[in-house]
């Protein structure tokens, strides 16, 4: 049976879905069995735009076709020499399968201008002409496909155009900082922004250095949060220049040494995961030129957040939160979340949560952000620190208080206090709690003050546990540093 071949010639710089779309309704209109995008080199009638290199060109047109079945890239035009004829392109394609019926796809400028092309009539020999004409507009397609009938025994077809995108929209969206979202595919478009393809000039000296400072993996992430800033740049009216180098740059400082790092602390004991922010805002400034305040605040406080944040900190803060590869529990709600504030509340609870779930201090940074935007928390851990209360009350302990403290210390969440009758029965009290903890869920962490029992310690991560002898209850009072009205529960709780 003869096979029908679509020939799809083109720079493709970049591919872009519009492509992609008169392939799929030429083949599905024409029963054509294959297409294939012949990429060329040197195209003949126009000069290449500057923006990325043959292997770039090359790799994101075989990632934009590779979840289309039948369609295939042939890189005969770019490992030719010289400017690529499609007459030298047919005649080869002939050549590997004689038995072939060849349909060479081609845009009405081309149709118009096809007899001042190198053989125009063995090209007609060799293929069907396939052109798509405008909708509703009259580019003189019908005029030149009846000359070129007459003139050369052509066939043509004129298919209707699915799309009026083009690759200099593409470029120049690129360039601009503004989202290409459906303008070419999801894996193309993360090439893309990988590479530094089509962005300016003065890019790439930030892009090849990060090659040397990030490893693949974080190089792989900045490229989607850069894709993200620049949608929610678009979407919330941001700047989005500004926004596109503090995503590219919000890590640059993810892999310096530690001793490095802990230079950058602001609290005791140092949060270590979180200080990439600050180093990196330094670096930006010291290492890639930036000198844009705004940009190395977003950058500074990307982990954190704080209080009074602006639009750019807020957009890059969401985009290393919500990048297309982060697939925690709660990130498509807060994608989806229809404010800016409220996807900022969203992302500041569920990161708080995570930490805490992993036993780790809040910054207060992160707290004030939530604060200022009108967003609270529910009490991480208060079922836990009231199991631990219930204990201690079966186990005769008096004054029971549970002190919620998270929203104004990084020490823990909660304090719990209870006071036994003498040294023996506060010894007790630490042993029947240790003995229980893992049945309501909980470890021990460390354990301060056993040996004279006038003063123990649990730390629970989450809850520090006092128990006191009577006399240094009163003597420490260490409740008075923290109670109030609204983070003090006295157990058992009254009804």
């Amino acid at each position: 049976m003869e096979t029908k071949i679509g020939v799809f010639g083109g720079s493709f710089n970049p591919v872009h879905n519009g492509h992609l779309l008169l392939a799929e309704h030429a083949a599905k209109q024409l029963g054509i069995d294959r297409v294939l995008f012949m990429i060329d080199r040197i195209p003949p009638h126009k000069t290449l735009a500057e923006g990325a290199t043959d292997d770039q060109r090359l790799e994101i047109l075989r990632l934009s076709v590779s979840d289309y079945p039948n369609f295939t890239v042939d890189t005969m035009e770019l490992e030719r020499e010289g400017p690529s004829y499609t007459v030298d392109t047919l005649r080869e394609l002939k050549c590997r399968q004689p038995d072939s019926q060849l349909y060479f796809f081609m845009g009405s400028d081309m149709l118009n201008s096809f007899l001042g092309w190198r053989c125009p009539e063995e090209i007609a020999k060799l293929a069907t002409l396939v052109c798509t004409v405008r909708g509703g507009q009259n580019g003189g397609e019908a005029e030149s496909a009846e000359i070129l009938q007459k003139q050369l025994g052509a066939t043509v077809i004129l298919l209707d155009e699915v799309s009026d995108l083009s690759s200099t929209t593409v470029r120049n969206r690129i360039h601009d900082a503004l989202p290409i979202t459906g303008m070419v595919p999801d894996k193309a478009a993360h090439y893309i922004y990988l590479h530094g393809c089509y962005q300016p000039a003065d890019l790439k000296p930030i892009y090849d250095r990060l090659q040397t400072d990030l490893k693949p993996q974080r190089m792989e992430h900045t490229a989607y949060v850069l894709e993200t800033a620049i949608g929610l740049a678009a979407r919330f009216h941001a700047n989005a220049k500004k926004a596109r180098i503090a995503a590219l740059l919000h890590d640059c400082a993810k892999y310096l040494p530690k001793e490095e790092l802990l230079s950058y602390a602001d609290t005791e004991p140092p949060m270590l995961p979180i200080l990439h922010a600050p180093a990196g805002a330094d670096r930006a400034e010291r290492v890639y030129g930036v000198d844009d305040p705004s940009i190395l605040r977003a950058i500074r406080l990307h982990t954190t957040g704080d209080a009074d944040m602006t639009l750019l900190d807020k957009i890059v803060y969401l985009a290393d939160m919500i990048e297309p590869s982060r697939n925690y529990d709660g990130v498509d709600t807060i994608r989806r979340a229809a404010s800016l504030d409220e996807m900022m509340r969203l992302a500041l609870s569920r990161s708080i949560w995570y930490i805490k779930e992993k036993g780790n201090p809040i910054h207060p940074a992160t707290l004030r952000a939530l604060n200022s935007l009108g967003g609270t928390m529910e009490r991480f851990g208060e079922s836990e620190a009231l199991a631990i209360c219930k204990v201690l009350y079966d186990k005769k302990a008096t004054d029971i208080l549970a002190l919620h403290i998270g929203d104004k210390t990084i020490i823990a969440d909660w304090f719990v206090v209870a006071s036994g009758t003498s040294v023996t029965h506060v010894r007790a009290l630490c042993d029947d709690l240790e003995e229980k903890a893992g049945e309501i869920g909980l470890e021990v962490k460390r354990k301060e003050g056993y040996e004279d029992a006038r003063w123990i310690v649990l730390d629970f991560g989450f809850a520090l546990v006092h128990l006191f002898h009577p006399e240094e209850r009163v003597y420490y009072n260490i409740e008075r540093l923290w109670e109030g009205d609204d983070n003090m529960i006295r157990y058992p709780i009254s009804e």
